[in-house]
Order: C-alpha cells, then sequence, then structure tokens
C-alpha cells in the first residue's frame, strides 16, 4: 500500500513538474519559450520589418501590418513560412499563419517640391496640389466648407509623400494659411516645400491686420511670407477705370494730347510694329482682379506710342478669365479688364475712337483650367489689329 501510495505521489509531482516547465517562461521546452523561439525566427527572417508586427500563439503565427504591394505580401508570406522548417507538433515549426490583418497599402509618389494650394475667387475656392493622407486631405476641405460656406469648393489634392516635416505639422500651418485666406476678399495661400505664403486683397484694414498677424502661426518649421493689398471694390466701370488710371506712380495729372502731325502715308512698318509690341510679353492679371501691373504698362504705353502715329489702325482689346467661379460674374470681370486696358491706353496718349473691347468670360481658354498654371495663363488680354487702311 505505502509502494502505490509513493508511486502515485511520484507521478503527480511528475506532471505537476512537467506542467510548470511547459508554462514556464524561463525553462526550456516550456510553451513559451517555445512561442518565443519562433517569433524570434519569423522575425529574423523578416529582418525585424517596422511596417510588419508579428504575434504567436502556440505554434500560429499572426502577422498584421502594411505592405505595398501583392508581391511583397506573397514574398513575406514565403519567408515566415521558411522560418523554422515545415512545422508539425513534432517538429514544433509554424503549423498556421494568419495573414487577414497584412494589408496591401500601395506607397505614395514622392512630391518634390510638395505644393499645396488654395486660390479664393469671388465666390469660389479652388484647391490644388498634394496632401500628405486621407485624412490631411479631408480635414482640409471639411475645414473649406466652415471658413468658405457661400463659395463653390473645388479642385483636387493627390495623395503623395516628400512633406518637409511632420504631418501634424504642415497640416496645423495649412490651417493656419486657410484660416488667414478667408479673412482676405480674394487671394491665394499657398505651400512650397518648406515656404508659406499668403497673398492677395483685403476688404478693410482691419482684414488685412488680423491676415497677417494670423500668418504668424504658421509652424516654426516653415518660413512665411505675405503680400496683402488694400483696395476699395468699384461700384461701377467709371470707379474700376479711374483707380486703375490714378494708382500707376507714372501718369501725370495733366495728360498732354498727343502732337498733331500732317496726314501722311502710313509706313508699312505700322502693323507689324504693333504686332511686335503687343507680343512682347502676355498682359495678365491676378485672381479676380483689373488690375494692370507695371511690365504691361511700360508695354501698353509703347503699343499705345505706336497706334498716335498710325493714324489708321484700330485695336480690339479682349478680356478672359479663367473658370473659377461663376460663368456671368467671369464674364463681366473680363470685360472689366479690357475696360482698364483701354482706359489706361487712352491715358497714355491712344485714340479713344480707334480702341474697341469685349469680354469673353472663360469661354476661350488657351490651355486647361485644371492646374494653377493653366489658370494663371487664361487669366488674359488679347489685343488684336482689326484693321490697317493706308
Amino acid at each position: 500500500m505505502n509502494a502505490i501510495i509513493k508511486i502515485s505521489f511520484g507521478l503527480i509531482a511528475v506532471a505537476l513538474l512537467g506542467a510548470a516547465a511547459f508554462t514556464s517562461d524561463i525553462i526550456p521546452g516550456s510553451a513559451s519559450s517555445a512561442e518565443q523561439r519562433l517569433l524570434t525566427k519569423a522575425n529574423a527572417a523578416l529582418s525585424n520589418t517596422p511596417s510588419i508586427r508579428l504575434q504567436v500563439n502556440g505554434q500560429k503565427l499572426i502577422i498584421s501590418g502594411e505592405v505595398p504591394d501583392i508581391e511583397t505580401r506573397t514574398r513575406t508570406l514565403a519567408r515566415i513560412e521558411n522560418a523554422d522548417g515545415p512545422g508539425g507538433i513534432v517538429i514544433g515549426g509554424i503549423t498556421t499563419i494568419d495573414a487577414s490583418a497584412l494589408k496591401v497599402i500601395p506607397q505614395l509618389p514622392v512630391a518634390d517640391p510638395f505644393i499645396w494650394i488654395a486660390e479664393n475667387e469671388g465666390d469660389a475656392l479652388v484647391f490644388s496640389g498634394f496632401a500628405p493622407s486621407e485624412a490631411a486631405r479631408n480635414y482640409l476641405f471639411q475645414l473649406a466648407e466652415e471658413l468658405f460656406g457661400n463659395h463653390e469648393i473645388s479642385g483636387t489634392l493627390e495623395l503623395a509623400s516628400g512633406l518637409p516635416a511632420t504631418e501634424n505639422q504642415w497640416l496645423k500651418s495649412t490651417d493656419t494659411a486657410l484660416r488667414s485666406l478667408s479673412l482676405l476678399k480674394d487671394g491665394v495661400a499657398e505651400a512650397n516645400g518648406i515656404q508659406f505664403s499668403l497673398s492677395g486683397e483685403a476688404q478693410d484694414i482691419d482684414s488685412l491686420n488680423k491676415a497677417r498677424t494670423s500668418m504668424e502661426n504658421v509652424a516654426d518649421v516653415f518660413q512665411t511670407q505675405t503680400q496683402l493689398n488694400l483696395r476699395r471694390t468699384p461700384t461701377s466701370i467709371e470707379d474700376l477705370i479711374t483707380e486703375t488710371v490714378l494708382d500707376d506712380p507714372i501718369i501725370s495729372s495733366n495728360i498732354e494730347e498727343p502732337a498733331q502731325t500732317e496726314a501722311v502715308a502710313q509706313l508699312p512698318s505700322c502693323q507689324s510694329n504693333i504686332e511686335t509690341a503687343i507680343d512682347q510679353r502676355k498682359i495678365g492679371f491676378s485672381s479676380a482682379l483689373a488690375d494692370i501691373d507695371i511690365n504691361a504698362r511700360t508695354q501698353l504705353r509703347e503699343i499705345a506710342s505706336i497706334l498716335a502715329d498710325c493714324e489708321n489702325i484700330r485695336l480690339q482689346i479682349t478680356g478672359h478669365t479663367d473658370s473659377s467661379g461663376n460663368a456671368a460674374r467671369n464674364l463681366q470681370l473680363s470685360g472689366y479688364r479690357a475696360d482698364a486696358v483701354r482706359a489706361f491706353l487712352i491715358s497714355v496718349g491712344a485714340p479713344a475712337n480707334r480702341l474697341s473691347t469685349r469680354g469673353a468670360g472663360s469661354a476661350e481658354p488657351i490651355t486647361s483650367n485644371a492646374t494653377p498654371e493653366g489658370r494663371e495663363r487664361n487669366r488674359r488680354i488679347e489685343i488684336e489689329v482689326v484693321s490697317e487702311n493706308g
């Protein structure tokens, strides 16, 4: 009887020791040490790829994370399957692989430079450029809806990598730039690499100062630049023409009439000279504005001078806009631009009776309006020689 009791106690002790050994983390041959061995070998097979996470449950390996394509996913699974032989209870290898949480997420293209643009023109806000993630893109469009509730919001932000800072820093700064833009009547907020900029027109001095101060909240890792103007909104075409003429610092308040000369036959070079002057550069405009820049004014003075000496030449001036915003407003704005150019030409000596204007709106683009560069090219003035008798 005593022998039987001793044997029973011995068997129980062996079983308890075996169970302890099997469940202990520190005793070789335990379940935990076996799992750790499998996990170590699986990680070694993947060279500790940070985008992939491994977990072992018995002889089952659970894989989660992201890979850029199907081929990489297939290679990853093959490496793990070969990490510890064919598996099985006796050999003690991996018997099951659960890869349901291993997702294929294509890598984003690199944008260099990483550009983001928001253009506010009239009643339209247009996005272009890039966003670093779907979440960031959604946030910016949602913010635009809140800030520009009465605007038509359009454009696209392509997903790309290549941010010059963290996503949080970039998103904080684009948030700031968009809020600053909402304080302006019209303008453009732009991020180009590490440079954030804001340009445009404010309705009043208070809005201008608030927009400029707001841009100081851009993250310190970025550089900032502001170019803001204050201008009264013209209530009529007469107001707009008056502003355009008087705004030129070179124009005298007393404009002399062009000197009258004896009637002479027109030189054959009249038309070619005017066409050469017209072709020197494009007469363009800032978004939603009818301002003529200094370089264009120099060009228009030359055109006016030639036209004054070519008595039988007439010019037609056509204003064009891009497709942003309301079509009816674009048609009106294009007419304003043409009239502003005509007013300037008259102010520097061009005969008024030989200048006609028309507004084409956005109906005659010379390139696609899908990009900021394309829209800038479509905002233009075209001057055409419509007759020559001489």
